[in-house]
């Protein structure tokens, strides 16, 4: 076996390094194997199934179980990548080589042109993973910080100690090595080209000529039939109504959030009817309570999808406009919808979770997808958490722009998911707003572990803030962005633009723990921006700047409709147009707005809300696989507890009424609105009580097929 195996590298490195064919195969080779010793690394050194740094053995047993052949192809993928990758890095060394040994005349054996090359490919290999542990350093957290001492160090290092210059030289020095057979490739290619188009007549040649011509006008030049009015609406996930600084707080933040308040109309005191993301854009796009609609989770089945009607979209759909939805990380949600004419979003299932994983343990071949044809190849790349830089979907965003802009009128939902958690942000925005002397565990992210929520410290907090504050300030110069290319292309002043979120974010503010949709104390899960930029034809009208009044997320889709004088053939969506309020004849609409929980993701914690609540299994017992795209969806035999345990609310301009059934009975709660103490008024404000309480009965009780039974709302059986 050892001298087959010596008689194989004699073969190998028999040649000389001056015959180009024998220089590249040759080199090829090397560095393909240097990149597939990193794929074998990459295996033993992070192979194992977890979410975000979260194992669960019972889980990974049953992966490697009954996915190995979709474990075992994806890997394939991946090593042909790794392959493919390295021997075009070893090749090009070699082309180096050949250059030189044509140049000088020269002599170089194969077997001494194996060590450089390998060198080279090793070089260029590292080089590239420097640069993306600065620029998206979250993605490589567990490989290198989350072990500590010196792997941590070294992320560090890289993160805050070396200059970026330096990094940035490293990586086009490394990249020169390219050039050589780069210009040979083109060389090649130029004369073979020539030698064809030399053969041809010359009608063809002019021919080919005229069409190329054409093809670089009509890619250069905008062409434009869109009359409008078109409506962007362009979200962020998670986004707090704080985190907009033209509202006097995080002065600087958002400057071009800030400018479409100027321009636009302000609905200051507006709130979603369930601070998660499914439920919350059905409500935003339909007008109606989750309970109407029928996403009241993140789990919902096709069936549930099938009978949710979404009236903004489809009306205007009808109405000859082009709907299109563009969204990265949470936003595999809209590729699950049906209302959309073109989707550019992750689909989320189980076996893109198992690939994501699959693909994330090798973080050697990480920095040579992060670019278009990466994400085409490994499409879950756009569905990592980790890496949720909002500077890859706005390339998406402009070439979807470019594509409507071809149509008459266009709708465009654009979803960007920085500011989720674990609020992973790029260079330079994770350490934009965070103390680089932190040295705690969320230097890059907030590691999920809800267990361990107890044991957060104030420096801790402080961290988490200052990356879900770089976060915002990433999407907001997408947003920017965004802007300019509507401006570019003449779509601006012909389009209503509006900025909004599908919930809120709890940052431990006042002792309220981290999240979103778990409880309702305080109003930073449901209080969002609303900012409507309108289109010239209505601008004018739109006297008013900022409105302070209740406004719930129902009331957008039967507004917006209204502005643009279309008809809603639906009459049961329980939002109202604000038209009136925009355009100033009416001052002020009374409104009492209502809101639910989601799901709790886990059984047990520290929070306080955990003490609060009807207990149930965690996420991984709630649901199952729904073939044949195994789709996470909630198992019918939990639906009605999971009903039943929701906590709810309503409110007007001064009070809240906080609705939390537990196993001992339903308890209440009356606060007023801005009380960061959380005092229960509910004894000592007895007619705000009562009040609150009808309201609270009689909307679930005429959205919903409940009876009241000591207390507690529960289901009524279908015969």
């Amino acid at each position: 076996m050892i001298r087959f195996g010596t008689r194989i590298v004699a073969a190998f490195t028999r040649g000389d390094m001056g015959q180009r064919g024998t220089a590249l195969w040759r080199s090829f080779a090397v560095g393909a194997a240097v990149f597939a010793c990193a794929f074998a690394f990459g295996l033993i050194y992070s192979a194992s199934f977890s979410v975000m740094g979260v194992r669960v053995q019972a889980l990974e047993d049953f992966v490697f179980a009954e996915f190995k052949w979709l474990i075992l192809l994806h890997q394939a993928k991946i090593l042909a990548a790794y392959v493919a990758i390295g021997g075009t890095s070893g090749a090009a060394a070699g082309y180096c080589i050949h250059a030189w040994c044509a140049a000088t005349n020269r002599r170089v054996p194969v077997s001494k042109a194996v060590v450089p090359v390998a060198l080279y490919s090793t070089v260029f290999m590292l080089a590239f993973l420097i640069a993306d542990i600065r620029n998206h350093p979250a993605l490589y957290n567990e490989h290198f910080h989350a072990r500590g001492a010196v792997l941590a160090g070294f992320q560090m290092l890289v993160t805050h100690g070396m200059p970026g210059l330096v990094i940035d030289a490293l990586r086009l020095v490394v990249s020169a090595g390219f050039i050589p057979i780069t210009i040979g490739v083109m060389v090649h290619l130029g004369g073979t080209l020539y030698g064809a188009c030399a053969r041809l007549p010359r009608r063809a040649l002019l021919i080919l000529a005229a069409g190329a011509a054409l093809a670089v006008i009509l890619w250069m030049v905008p062409f434009n039939r869109n009359d409008g009015p078109n409506l962007v609406i362009i979200a962020a996930d998670s986004f707090r109504h704080d985190r907009v600084s033209a509202w006097g707080r995080r002065r600087g933040l958002t400057p071009n959030i800030d400018a479409l308040v100027k321009e636009g109309t302000s609905l200051q005191d507006f709130h979603v009817q369930l601070p998660r993301t499914f439920p919350s854009w059905y409500s935003l796009l339909s007008g109606r309570y989750p309970a109407q609609h029928g996403i009241r989770h993140m789990f919902p089945t096709a069936d549930q999808l099938a009978a949710a009607r979404l009236d903004l979209p489809e009306t205007l759909r009808k109405n000859g406009y082009v709907t299109s939805a563009v969204a990265d990380y949470a936003g595999d949600i809209f590729s699950r919808m049906s209302c959309f004419d073109r989707v550019r979003a992750p689909s989320f299932n189980f076996t893109t979770l198992i690939r994501q994983r699959g693909l994330e343990i090798h973080f050697f071949l990480l920095p040579f997808i992060q670019n278009a044809p990466g994400r085409c190849l490994f499409p879950e790349t756009r569905a990592f958490a980790q890496n949720s830089d909002p500077s890859f979907l706005v390339g998406d965003i402009k070439s979807e722009i470019d594509a409507l802009a071809a149509g008459k009128r266009f709708f465009l939902t654009v979803f960007f998911s920085a500011t989720h958690f674990p609020y992973a942000s790029p260079h330079p925005y994770y350490k934009k707003y965070t103390d680089p002397a932190y040295r705690g565990e969320y230097r890059y992210l907030k590691i999920n572990n809800p267990l361990s929520e107890s044991m957060v410290t104030r420096d801790d907090r402080r961290q988490i803030e200052g990356l879900f504050d770089g976060a915002c300030s990433a999407v907001d110069d997408a947003v920017g962005e965004v802007v300019d290319h509507l401006k570019r292309r003449g779509l601006y002043d012909d389009s209503i633009i509006v900025f909004t979120a599908d919930h809120g974010e709890n940052l431990y503010d006042h002792g309220l723990d981290l999240g979103h949709g778990e409880h309702f104390r305080g109003e930073y899960a449901t209080h969002v921006p609303m900012i409507i930029k309108f289109h010239r034809g209505y601008a004018p009208m739109a006297r008013a700047r900022e409105y302070t009044g209740v406004v719930e997320q129902v009331d957008f889709a039967p507004t917006m409709l209204d502005v643009l004088g279309i008809k809603n053939a639906g009459s049961d969506a329980a939002g109202i147009s604000y038209r009136g309020v925009i355009e100033g004849t009416v001052t002020h609409i009374p409104r009492t707005a209502y809101a639910e929980t989601g799901i709790w993701f886990v059984a047990e914690g520290a929070q306080f809300f955990q003490r609060m609540r009807i207990r149930y299994p965690d996420v991984s017992v709630l649901c199952g696989l729904a073939e044949p795209d195994m789709d996470v969806v909630l198992k019918d035999e939990y639906l009605d507890l999971i009903n039943i345990a929701k906590h709810r609310t309503v409110f007007d301009e001064n009070h809240k009424l906080i609705y939390m059934p537990t196993r001992d009975g339903v308890r209440y709660e009356l606060l007023r609105r801005g009380d960061t103490a959380f005092v229960n008024r509910a004894s000592a404000e007895v007619a705000a009580f009562a009040r609150l309480e009808r309201v609270l009965r009689e909307t679930v009780l005429r959205h919903e097929n409940v009876a009241i039974v000591n207390g507690l709302f529960i289901p009524k059986r279908e015969r």
